[in-house]
């Protein structure tokens, strides 16, 4: 993770004045479309966004982070008639923009949950961060992600593996691991470039046809065989992969013939109903060519005259700032489904054509306009009425953003780097990973709705990492707040760093009422738990000391207690299988145990640290917390 967001936003504003050009004309275009449709529907729109709830809607949107309470300050006391256009351009100049950008697209190209051990994640997400941070234009980065060829990690196996071959620095490819995602299944491939760079839905026509959809079975095998004559193989020795822990090392490339199906049916299985069949582009001619298929592909894709790229694009973005897009959902452009003031997606869709595929152009572009800047309202509209952007929805946040939001409200970071030897990202990842995996849904989705999980509402409410961090324990975010402020003070600076703007004279006046209340004292018991790290200055559980060096891997994996249990495991695995089971388990424990020892260890000694204990659990379980508005 990079470091938080930038405290004095605003002293960015004389470089960005610099940068930024004016307002985008289409920004103007695009509010006439607006206006129009609402006087037309017959609808109010809300009134602007005040400059606390803009700020912090946003930095989420543009970060993935909140606003933090000095920058709230300094924004809402500015005076300058164009510090929403500055602080647009500022969150666009930061480091936090590419991190957030690449891991919103890294969650679509490869789910969060996909690890497989030919797949090198890190590098992967590296390569997105650095072309979002450069602004390379979408459709070079679209181009690039279609026709990746190379090797895919330039990490060394931990056992084995065998030299690097000549040209392994020339055609080290992090964005190949997109291809090897779905190397084992070519028909998803298919789809997915489809269905993320077009917002076209073809898969339904892998199977059958259907009397209302245009795309047909043929059209969707002949789509799928422009990827037929690519295919990987292993840098290693086949029989070093049994002895190898770590990424598989790839090689991606096109061929001149499709691959050995009927020899390797494990590994080339998806390909047998594609690699006789003539490859031809939805909607366009056949691919008649001895070069790389899957160049034509990617230069129809981010062709200048595909009737979908760009509105695609424009339509994810408009969805993921607006809460829904022109099209819904967003990836399905189709005749029967048409979209929502399409006037408006077509001027958006044009400048970004003109502005060469410009993402900061886009973005400054939507956030300049009066949709995203109206107030989060309720507009009492008859049921089923589309409300036409008249009023900002209320969005979930994603789990990437819910996680950081309380870290950088309860400076969980600091702590937990602190205590866990600098391995924050490890446990982030892996408590990202297992939410994911609790709350049961699609780990590519989007979420839009602002619906709770009974998984989701359980780790806020009861789970340890709230009810850890907000305690008054040193090197945390209470301990610090409440260190040299008054009662008022504190919370006002509880507010900002939680919701992100100041509390109601209501609301100060109850809270500092609540906290000056006499009570008890309680201590929770609870004793703390091992970290997860730092294995050399813990020991090994009963179970594992005594384990003989004959012990079955998966019946010693399930006795795992302490670090140094998962130490000594790591040199124990032989093959895929063991490696498999203990990068599930290791993940469990490195995503509970770290928040467990927090929770077990310091807390409030008097009653007014444990009542503002109660005051920031209750600002981090609110709704207005949970959510981007």
């Amino acid at each position: 993770m990079s470091r938080p967001i930038i405290p004095l936003l605003l002293a960015f504003a004389n470089f960005a004045v610099l940068v930024r050009a004016e307002a985008p004309a289409v920004t103007a275009v695009v509010d006439s479309h607006f206006r129009t449709a609402w006087k037309r529907h017959g609808i109010t729109p809300a009134p602007t966004v005040d400059d606390e709830g803009f700020l912090r809607r946003v930095t989420l949107d543009l970060t993935g982070r909140l606003p933090t309470p000095q920058a709230i300050r300094d924004f809402v006391v500015s005076s300058s008639p164009n510090k929403r256009a500055d602080v647009v351009d500022a969150l666009l100049a930061s480091p936090e923009y590419a991190e957030h950008w690449a891991t919103y697209w890294d969650n679509l190209l490869m789910g969060r949950l996909t690890r497989e051990g030919f797949l090198d994640r890190a590098a992967f997400q590296g390569w997105l961060r650095e072309r979002f941070a450069a602004n390379k234009p979408w459709n070079e980065i679209v181009h690039a992600l279609i026709t990746a060829e190379g090797y895919n990690t330039n990490n060394r196996p931990i056992r084995g593996g065998g030299p690097d071959p000549r040209d392994f620095d020339a055609r080290y490819n992090p964005a190949a691991n997109w291809f090897l995602r779905y190397s084992r299944a070519l028909p998803d491939l298919a789809s997915a470039t489809s269905k993320l760079f077009l917002g076209v839905q073809i898969q339904c026509a892998q199977c059958h046809d259907h009397k209302t959809e245009k795309w047909k079975q043929d059209d969707f095998k002949q789509f799928a065989a422009c990827f037929s004559k690519t295919w990987p193989t292993y840098v290693e020795r086949p029989a070093m992969l049994t002895t190898m822990v770590g990424i598989f090392r790839m090689d991606v490339k096109d061929r001149l013939i499709t691959p050995p199906v009927e020899k390797y049916e494990i590994a080339f299985g998806s390909y047998k109903d594609y690699v006789e069949v003539q490859p031809k582009l939805l909607d366009g001619p056949e691919v008649r060519t001895w070069g790389s298929r899957r160049k034509v592909v990617a230069d129809w894709v981010t062709a200048e005259d595909n009737p979908w790229f760009a509105k695609a694009i424009v339509n994810r973005i408009w969805g993921r700032l607006l809460g829904r897009g022109f099209v819904d959902p967003l990836d399905d452009f189709r005749s029967g489904n048409p979209p929502t003031l399409p006037e408006a997606l077509d001027a958006l869709a044009a400048d970004f054509r003109e502005h060469h595929n410009d993402l900061r152009h886009l973005l400054r572009a939507i956030c300049a306009t009066e949709a995203y800047q109206r107030d989060c309202v309720n507009l009492q509209l008859p049921a089923g009425k589309h409300a036409y952007w008249a009023a900002y929805p209320v969005k979930a946040l994603e789990v990437e953003e819910l996680f950081d939001a309380v870290a950088q409200a309860t400076d969980a970071k600091t702590g937990i780097d602190r205590m866990s030897k600098n391995n924050y990202e490890l446990i982030r990842n892996s408590f990202i990973q297992e939410l994911v995996v609790q709350m049961g849904t699609d780990d590519m989705a989007e979420v839009a709705e602002p619906e709770e999980t009974i998984p989701r509402s359980l780790m806020m409410l009861n789970g340890a990492l709230v009810c850890g961090t907000t305690r008054h324990t040193t090197g945390f975010g209470l301990s610090t707040v409440l260190k040299d402020a008054d009662d008022a003070a504190a919370i006002e600076e509880l507010y900002l760093r939680t919701l992100s703007r100041h509390p109601t004279h209501e609301e100060a006046k109850y809270w500092q009422s609540f906290v000056a209340k006499p009570r008890q004292v309680v201590k929770t018991a609870g004793s703390a738990a091992e970290l997860p790290l730092g294995a050399a200055a813990q020991g090994l559980s009963p179970e594992m000391a005594k384990a003989g060096a004959d012990a079955d891997f998966t019946e010693l994996l399930k006795h795992a207690r302490t670090a140094a249990d998962f130490g000594m495991l790591r040199g124990k695995m032989e093959n895929n299988a063991d490696a498999g089971l203990y990068a599930k388990a290791f993940r469990e424990y490195v995503a509970t145990v770290p928040f467990q020892y927090v929770a077990a260890m310091g807390g409030g000694s008097t009653p007014r640290e444990q009542a503002f204990e109660d005051l920031f659990w209750a600002l981090l379980n609110s709704s207005e917390f949970l959510s981007n508005h």
